[in-house]
C-alpha cells in the first residue's frame, strides 16, 4: 500500500477552559431519543519536555493494493471459541471498568494481534496506548501527564505531584509494572472520503491482507467525514443503506466479514470535534449503535467516550454562544444556534475547533482505557 500523509504542525498549549452552556436537543432521524441507549459494558453481554501536537487534519489515501504489515510474532491466546451472542459494547460508561480487568485477561488482551486503522485521531489512540505501556505512571511521556490546572493553564504533572497525591484522578492509572504492553496492537494511517475508505476496505478483505494473521481488526471514520454536509448518514445512499454494487456500505462489508468468524472485526463510532458535534456525526453515530445492538456486533464507541467527561457529563458543540480562547490568541465564540450536538469535551483538546487528543490527557487516556476493557472482553473476560 502506499500510506500518504500530509502530517500536520501546530502548538497549542495554554487553554482556558469553558463548559458549553446546555441547550435544547435536537431531533436526529433515526436515532434513539434518549443517552439510555449506552448500557454499561456489565449489562450489555523524571520529565520530558512538551512536544509540539498536531492541529491541522492529516489527510491520507490506502489504495486497494495495500499490503497490511505481518503482525508480530508472539503467539497470541486464542479467542474464545464462542464470543456472546448479545451485542459487545464499550462506551464511556466502561472505562472504569479498566482498572478492575483481572491479570489473566490483561495478558489474554496482549496476546491478541490486532490492527486499527484511522487518521491522525487514531494516532493519537496508539499514542494513548503507549501511554499505560510503562512500569510506572510517572514514566510515561509528559504527554500523558497533562492536564488543566485550577487556573485553566496546561500543566505537566511529575513524579512529585504522583507521590504527593496531587495527580488529577482523570489522568491517572496503574500500569501494574508494565503490564498493558500493546506490541501486539498495530496502528495503521488510513484516510479519504467515506466512500472510497469502504470500498478500499473491502478491498483488503477481498485481497486477504485483512484479516490476514490479525485476530482483531477495525477501521475507523474520522470527525472529517462526519462533518456538515456528509452524506454518510443518508437513506439511501450512506453507509448504512443497501446501496447498488457490491462495494460501497456496511451490508457490502458483512458479505465479506462472513467469510472469517474465527477473527473479530470491530465497529468503531467516529471521531469527534469541538465543531463536528454536528448533525450528520450524531446521526451515523446512532446508527452504528443501532446496528451494533440490533445485529450483535462488537462495538467501541469512541463517540461516546469522547462526548461525556470522566464524572458522565455529556458535552456538546461550540456554537453554545460561550467565548474560548487559547493564550496563543486563538479564539472563538459561535452565536448558539439553539441546537446541542454531542461533539468532544472541551477539557480533552486544546483545540478550538479540532478534536485531535495530544496536548491534554485526559481524553486520550480514558479511550485507551476503554480499548483495553474491549480487548479484554474478547479474550474472555465477562465485564465482571
Amino acid at each position: 500500500m502506499s500510506w500518504k500523509a500530509l502530517w500536520i504542525m501546530g502548538v497549542m498549549w495554554i487553554a482556558v477552559a469553558c463548559l458549553p452552556t446546555l441547550r435544547a436537543q435536537p431531533s436526529v432521524q433515526s436515532a434513539t431519543p434518549t443517552r439510555s441507549v449506552y448500557l454499561p459494558l456489565a449489562n450489555a453481554p523524571g520529565d520530558a519536555t512538551a512536544t509540539a501536537t498536531a492541529t491541522a487534519t492529516a489527510t491520507a489515501t490506502a489504495t486497494a493494493t495495500a499490503t497490511i504489515p505481518t503482525p508480530p510474532t508472539a503467539t497470541p491466546t486464542a479467542l474464545p471459541t464462542s464470543l456472546p451472542g448479545a451485542a459487545i459494547v464499550v462506551d464511556h460508561t466502561s472505562v472504569d471498568l479498566f482498572d478492575r480487568i483481572p491479570d489473566q485477561y490483561v495478558a489474554a488482551a496482549r496476546a491478541l494481534r490486532m490492527v486499527f486503522m484511522d487518521r491522525s485521531v487514531g494516532q493519537n489512540t496508539s499514542e494513548a496506548l503507549d501511554c499505560l505501556a510503562v512500569a510506572n505512571w510517572y514514566d510515561s511521556p509528559a504527554s500523558c501527564r497533562r492536564d488543566y490546572d485550577g487556573n485553566g493553564a496546561v500543566r505537566t504533572f511529575t513524579r512529585r505531584d504522583y507521590e504527593s497525591n496531587q495527580v488529577p484522578a482523570r489522568i491517572l492509572f496503574d500500569p501494574r509494572g508494565g503490564a498493558f504492553s500493546r506490541a501486539n496492537w498495530v496502528f495503521e494511517l488510513f484516510a479519504d472520503d467515506w466512500q472510497k475508505m469502504t470500498r478500499d476496505f473491502i478491498a483488503l478483505l477481498d485481497s486477504g491482507a485483512l484479516p490476514g494473521s490479525y485476530d482483531v481488526y477495525a477501521f475507523q471514520f474520522s470527525y472529517l467525514n462526519v462533518e456538515p454536509g456528509s452524506t454518510i448518514a443518508d437513506q439511501p445512499g450512506g453507509f448504512f443503506a443497501d446501496n447498488p454494487g457490491d462495494a460501497n456500505d456496511v451490508y457490502d462489508m458483512e458479505r465479506r466479514l462472513a467469510r472469517r468468524p474465527d477473527r473479530v472485526f470491530v465497529y468503531w463510532t467516529t471521531s469527534l470535534a469541538r465543531g463536528i458535534g454536528s448533525e450528520e456525526a450524531t446521526r451515523f453515530n446512532e446508527q452504528m449503535r443501532q446496528f451494533a445492538r440490533a445485529n450483535g456486533k462488537v462495538l467501541f464507541d469512541f463517540a461516546d467516550i469522547e462526548a461525556h467527561d470522566d464524572r458522565g457529563v455529556p458535552c456538546y458543540d461550540n456554537r453554545d454562544g460561550v467565548a474560548y480562547c487559547t493564550p496563543a490568541g486563538q479564539c472563538e465564540n459561535y452565536p448558539d444556534d439553539g441546537v446541542s450536538w454531542p461533539a468532544i469535551c472541551q477539557d480533552y483538546t486544546t483545540e478550538t475547533d479540532g478534536g485531535h487528543l495530544g496536548s491534554v490527557s485526559a481524553g486520550k487516556i480514558r479511550v485507551a482505557k476503554g480499548l483495553w476493557v474491549l480487548m479484554a472482553r474478547l479474550a474472555g473476560w465477562d465485564g465482571n
